[in-house]
């Protein structure tokens, strides 16, 4: 039963194409091994030309790029795996951002005027509509209890009117609709963009429980750029400041 239930695995390998090579050079050493008893059957060349090949297989085997599965506790993480604001920002010469209130990050507005605006880059905003009622309402259904929306989006308006006052690459827009994520994007158009998506999820307890994904332009080209285009998208749709009322 051990042999059938080895050929088994064997078969079930071969036919998935894994382990194909220790398979081959298995296959090389039973057959010398048979036929080396009979020494004048095979000759001494062709032995070593056979054991070579298989040496030679193994070699190759050890450069194969190693493969395993992500861990996704790594990738995936909540809001205490986010790093240091000022880090993130550091040295950019962009800086987009979506929440429905983005209260926590313009917490740190004198950090995006220092780092990004008074070094000549740009900055973009984007948060709810104050006026967009169903826009709203949508939102007290999905995000935690635990923050006042209408007063934190009272609050960042008003803190986004004065950074306006600063001058430079400065713009905020109001969107309808939020997306069901916030986004950050820093550096859409360089070689080290990264981007930060989190999931508003359903009626977390806690805001800090919400998953958050980080993809750098150089660890994924196709879904940084797809996320900068989902930005450009809200950004579109987005009303401007002067428009309010």
């Amino acid at each position: 039963m051990f042999i059938i239930r080895r050929l088994q695995r064997i078969g079930k390998d071969i036919l998935a194409g894994r382990n194909i090579d220790a398979y081959v050079v298995g296959a090389i050493a039973i057959v010398l091994a048979i036929l080396g008893v009979l020494d004048d059957i095979i000759p001494l060349n062709v032995k070593l030309s056979a054991i070579l090949a298989a040496l030679a297989l193994l070699v190759l085997n050890t450069t194969r790029p190693e493969t395993r599965s992500a861990d996704l506790d790594e990738v995936l993480q909540d809001r205490r795996g986010f790093g240091r604001f000022q880090d993130l920002i550091k040295g950019r010469r962009a800086l987009w951002i979506y929440g429905p209130s983005a209260v926590n990050i313009l917490r740190d507005r004198p950090l995006i005027r220092e780092d990004i605006l008074d070094r000549g880059g740009e900055v973009r905003v984007l948060v709810q509509d104050p006026n967009a009622a169903a826009g709203l309402d949508q939102l007290h259904h999905i995000l935690d209890q635990t923050d006042d929306l209408e007063n934190s989006l009272r609050m960042s308006i008003d803190n986004l009117g004065r950074m306006k006052d600063w001058g430079g690459k400065f713009e905020y827009r109001l969107l309808a609709y939020s997306p069901g994520f916030s986004i950050v994007v820093v550096d859409p158009e360089g070689r080290e963009g990264k981007v930060i998506v989190e999931f508003f999820g359903y009626q977390n307890d806690l805001i800090t429980e919400r998953m958050h994904i980080e993809i750098s332009r150089q660890e994924s080209q196709h879904w940084f750029e797809y996320w900068v285009k989902q930005y450009e998208k809200m950004w579109a749709a987005g009303k401007k400041a002067d428009q309010q009322g």
